[in-house]
């Protein structure tokens, strides 16, 4: 019997570190281009209408094409992956489920039964409007890819990092065009049929909530790469140098700035809700962030100076809102809650009450709403597209076996992001911030509908997937 040679089994160490080091660079490659689509969808007035969505729909196709042959190397991360798929999978099944002609008339909703009953033979389904429904699939199915893509792309510190700060400079850029284009070229049309500047501050987006929704998530991204260690301090751990309290270097300084100037403009849009959730979800981010923090010593000074240190956020958020947040308050003491929106949750939960279980078909809720208006509240003019509540708008449209699935999706990300607090130490603001972030499209989303913006919903999908494939990743022993 030969022996192996151990020349021929073992590849030389030059080799698997420029294999490695070439693998890492195809990630990262994909990465931006990953951030240059979604950059450019939220460009486009957040992409919600054609040709742009289209558009951005086609180019998104290359990243995620190229992300496949990335090797998923993570036991959790696949793992996470498979259940993201098998959760996709079901909910779209179901939708595509509800656009095929019904056997059983029970099974239909009642608005076929009615044609029928008028003399008009029409088959019948779960859907009121079948195409409706085919065409705002991909809504769906395309956040949910790139949260997997980021997934996969990020199994490592190094692409996880790189991918967070990507998308904060592209949220940084996208702010600073909104500013120009609100300061300087206001009446122009920008990949809109409405003016820049014709009512208030809305930027490159489709109207100031969903600007404020970008803004807000551009902060929290802002946030946490100001509390991420350089790449200096994370190899030095000695117990004289606390990380808290060291100095801000001249990028932490310049982020700072960015940061601050991000919260200005998110007060500027005078978004009621996005505003409000979006600087509360960053000053919970901040304290939680800084309470966490180990410090080297144990004593009853670190750890008054960590309590100080949260305070101090707590009234550093409370100081700027108070200072720049006048026209947000102004509107918030002069219209409270629109009444017009409550008659919408009215109108939308008497639609929901009448196919519970089913819904009236995902992503018709413009063609279901006008039966369930009320005149005397609402009026006879004006056309409602969007129920301004996420929740019912999608429960109204999928019934109770899609909110299953949905919250079934949901848990699961808040799953991870809870386990990755425990875990991660250097990189814990990513996942302290991505949680953010989460909460607060969960609260700006019962009010309005950012998620429901192309542009918005993927560069929230990115966010998500970064922090939670920073939530799972492995612990590996420091090279020598």
């Amino acid at each position: 019997m030969q022996t192996p040679n151990p020349l021929r089994t073992q590849r030389p160490q030059s080799s698997q570190s420029r294999d490695s080091s070439g693998r890492a660079g195809y990630r990262r490659a994909v990465l931006c281009l990953m951030g240059l689509v979604i950059g450019l969808a939220l460009m486009m007035n957040g992409s919600v209408g054609a040709p742009y969505r289209q558009i951005s729909a086609l180019l998104l196709s290359v990243p995620l094409l190229l992300t496949l042959s990335v090797a998923i190397t993570e036991d959790e991360t696949r793992r996470t992956i498979r259940w993201s798929l098998i959760l996709l999978g079901a909910l779209s099944g179901w939708i595509a489920l509800q656009t095929v002609p019904m056997p059983l008339d029970m099974l239909a909703h009642p608005v076929w039964t009615d044609l029928s009953h008028a003399g008009i033979e029409a088959d019948r389904y779960i859907s009121v409007a079948p195409a409706q429904t085919r065409e705002s699939l991909p809504s769906l199915i395309l956040p949910a890819l790139v949260f997997v893509a980021m997934l996969a792309l990020c199994q490592r510190k190094a692409e996880a990092v790189f991918a967070w700060k990507t998308l904060a400079v592209i949220g940084m850029a996208l702010t600073i065009l909104c500013i120009v284009l609100e300061m300087f070229f206001e009446g122009i049309l920008f990949f809109s049929t409405f003016p820049i500047g014709r009512s208030s501050f809305s930027g490159i987006m489709v109207n100031r909530n969903v600007t404020a929704s970008f803004l807000g998530m551009t902060a929290l991204m802002l946030g946490a790469w100001l509390l991420l260690p350089e790449e200096r301090e994370r190899h030095k751990r000695t117990a004289s140098r606390d990380r808290i309290s060291a100095p801000l270097s001249l990028q932490k300084t310049v982020i700072a700035v960015f940061l601050f100037l991000t919260i200005v403009t998110l007060l500027v849009t005078r978004s009621r809700a996005g505003a409000s959730f979006g600087l509360f979800a960053l000053t919970v981010s901040f304290i939680v962030c800084i309470s966490l923090q180990r410090s080297t010593s144990q004593d009853l000074s670190s750890k008054q100076q960590l309590g100080l240190k949260s305070a101090l956020a707590a009234l550093t958020g409370f100081g700027i809102f108070a200072a720049f947040g006048g026209p947000v308050m102004s509107r918030m003491a002069s219209r409270g809650l629109d009444d017009s929106r409550w008659c919408a949750w009215q109108g939308t939960w008497q639609a929901i009450l009448e196919t519970p279980l089913t819904g009236a078909g995902f992503g018709t809720f413009a063609e279901v709403f006008p039966r369930f208006r009320d005149v005397e509240c609402l009026g006879t003019t004006g056309w409602w597209t969007r129920a301004h509540n996420l929740y019912l708008e999608f429960l109204a449209g999928t019934g109770v076996i899609g909110a299953v699935i949905g919250c079934a999706a949901l848990f699961m990300l808040v799953h991870i992001l809870t386990t990755g607090l425990s875990r991660r130490k250097s990189l814990r603001p990513i996942v302290v911030f991505s949680a953010g972030g989460l909460l607060f499209l969960l609260l700006h989303s019962g009010f309005d509908f950012p998620l429901q913006i192309p542009g918005v919903a993927l560069y929230f999908a990115a966010m998500m997937g970064v922090g939670c494939a920073v939530a799972l990743l492995r612990r590996r022993a420091r090279p020598n």
